[in-house]
């Protein structure tokens, strides 16, 4: 059995000769003592050189200059170890350094020499290092480290985030189920004119919208909550007060699973966008350019304008007064464009044409579902005109009942939309117009007369056509001219015959019945001749005199009373015709009837001798 058997915990004796071992074991187990002894004792001087072999703990010793091979071979026969002695103590201590368990403990001994070389080499070699090493999941510091890292790179990407979202031109709001804002931006403070502080938590609905709105503000949560987009135009109120368009555009908001948890808006300021777009909607018929400046230079015109130049820079409401057709409203824009409020709208609105049930939707506006059909919000005039100037066109045609709401706005600057309980202020400048004697409407009881001193504060009377007739000529070739541009032909001359012509007629019609008279004769002008088609003899039998302070006619009071006014009529236009019915200078055209009409009326009324 060989020394390393024995180290294994073998059986088998080990090699001898003659009963003895070789001289070279001798020399190791007693070097192998040696050095335990100096392990123990720390280096020192060994008390005892003799004795048994103690099996202890093992200690690493240096390997001697012989190996286990060498000290395996046996050696010559017949050679005796140079330190074996016959006899004595010493020879007897040797011996029993070499019996059978030295030997295990020497050969276990040099065993773990070879386990520790084997480490001491592999713990020279160089390992590669990882850059970060894998940090033990159960590891509290590890878990630290990681959790850490995640909130940091969390912090960084919401930093990312929050600035893209803080430059956005539009508003961002976002909300929960119950519509509870969670988050706004900038944008979104500038648009309400509230503080970040005051939107998180509050319900958008009902800090931004009218009460009136809300139940439409819920229909349209439910349909976001159900995963619906949609666009729209609001008018939000702001922390002020003050009401501000906005367009919304509306988006459900999903987490990462997909489910709706609330509601994205993302708003956009369109309040100039909207006022052009109600300028446009009642101010399209002037920029259609009818208007024109006022033409003249009679006495009579001269007074109108230098009562427009005193009163124009000045704040005072207007009253223009005058005939149909002499040109109410072009005296109400040349008081607008000589104005400080030249720069802001002119709203024209005809109180004539105006419904009574729509009156107060026409002047103040209305609120979407204040009444059937209205369908969307409308800014009223007196809203339109805030800033400029409100022409009102016959004012004297406007309900009784209706004129205490105008007065209001007149006297304080404060109404309020039909079907809305809030109070609006407007700052707007009053032309009113009118063909009616106000002053005699008042004694009637048809006119309020607190309105009427609050709207004549400065009056303006128009003379008719017919009281400058020096005028006449000037507009005529200036509509000859507008009415040959709008109907692409060459403008034909006006003679001067058909200038008297034109001087000679009454114009009851005044400017407007000239202007219109001139374009039926650029109509039916040919080969450049001008024909007006006007009559000196019917134009002197039909003027009338027509003075201010006349008295008004007296009307029938009964259908016999009327039959016979027409009876007195008839008789008197077949007097001054000496009879004839027929013709240009006939009775029918003295009264504006046809020539078969009047027959019948005159046989029927018995009149036939009169005719003869």
């Amino acid at each position: 059995m060989s020394l390393n058997d024995a180290a294994e915990g073998g059986t088998g004796d080990p090699p001898v000769l003659g009963g003895k071992l070789p001289p070279s074991f001798g020399r190791r187990a007693y070097a192998v003592k040696r050095g335990r002894r100096q392990a123990r004792t720390g280096g020192g001087r060994v008390a005892r050189r003799n004795g048994p072999v103690a099996r202890s703990t093992r200690t690493t010793i240096e390997p001697l200059p012989c190996s286990l091979t060498r000290c395996n071979q046996p050696p010559a026969v017949g050679a005796v170890s140079p330190r074996r002695k016959t006899g004595g103590s010493h020879g007897r201590t040797a011996d029993a350094l070499f019996t059978r368990s030295a030997l295990l403990g020497n050969a276990r001994e040099l065993h773990g020499q070879g386990r520790n070389a084997t480490r001491s080499h592999m713990s020279t070699v160089t390992v590669p290092r990882l850059e970060k090493p894998v940090a033990d999941v159960g590891d509290p510091a590890a878990l630290l480290a990681r959790t850490q890292d995640m909130s940091r790179r969390l912090q960084e990407r919401e930093e990312f985030y929050r600035s893209i979202l803080e430059s956005l031109g539009e508003g961002v709001i976002i909300t929960d189920r119950e519509s509870r804002v969670l988050y706004a931006n900038s944008r979104i403070e500038c648009l309400t004119g509230y503080p970040r502080n005051e939107l998180i938590g509050a319900v958008s609905y009902e800090l931004l919208t009218p009460k009136e709105e809300w139940p439409a503000m819920k229909r349209r949560l439910k349909e976001r909550l159900a995963g619906k987009e949609e666009s729209y135009e609001i008018e939000h109120t702001r922390k002020d007060g003050e009401r501000h368009w906005v367009s919304v555009r509306a988006l459900p908001y999903r987490n990462a699973r997909g489910d709706v948890v609330g509601t994205i808006g993302l708003l956009s300021c369109i309040a100039e966008r909207k006022t052009l777009e109600f300028e446009n909607e009642y101010l399209q018929e002037e920029l259609r350019g009818n208007y024109r400046s006022i033409l003249g230079d009679s006495p009579a015109l001269k007074k109108v304008l230098a009562q427009i130049e005193m009163v124009a820079p000045t704040n005072a409401n207007v009253l223009v007064l005058g005939e149909s057709g002499t040109g109410k409203e072009l005296v109400a824009r040349a008081i607008h464009e000589r104005s400080p409020r030249k720069d802001a709208a002119l709203v024209r609105v005809n109180c004539a044409s105006v419904p009574r049930e729509l009156f107060e939707s026409e002047f103040f506006g209305h609120v979407r579902g204040a009444f059937t059909g209205a369908v969307k919000d409308r800014v009223g005039r007196f809203e339109l005109a805030h800033g400029g100037t409100l022409f009102l066109d016959e004012i004297g045609e406007v309900p009784l009942e209706l004129q205490s709401k105008l007065l209001r706005v007149l006297q304080e600057g404060q109404f309020e939309k039909v079907g809305e309980d809030r109070t609006r202020t407007v700052d707007a400048r009053i032309i009113a117009a009118t063909n009616r004697d106000l002053e005699g409407e008042v004694k009637t009881g048809r006119f309020r007369q607190d309105l009427f001193y609050r709207l004549s504060v400065f009056p303006i009377e128009l003379p008719p056509l017919r009281e400058r007739v020096e005028d006449i000529p000037a507009l005529a070739r200036h509509f000859l001219q507008q009415s040959a541009r709008k109907l692409g032909a060459n403008a034909p001359r006006l003679t001067s015959a058909q200038e008297k012509e034109l001087q000679a007629y009454d114009w009851p019609g005044n400017v407007r019945e000239l202007q219109n008279i001139i374009e039926r004769a650029v109509i039916r002008s040919r080969n450049g001749q001008l024909d007006v088609g006007l009559r000196a003899a019917v134009s002197a039998a039909s003027r009338r005199p027509r003075k201010a302070s006349s008295p008004p006619a007296v009307v029938p009071a009964s259908i016999r009373d009327l039959k016979q006014h027409e009876r007195d009529l008839i008789i008197e236009a077949l007097t001054k015709t000496r009879g004839k019915i027929y013709g240009p200078d006939g009775a029918a055209a003295l009264l504006g009837l046809k020539p078969t009409t009047l027959s019948s009326k005159v046989h029927r009324a018995g009149l036939k001798k009169a005719v003869d």
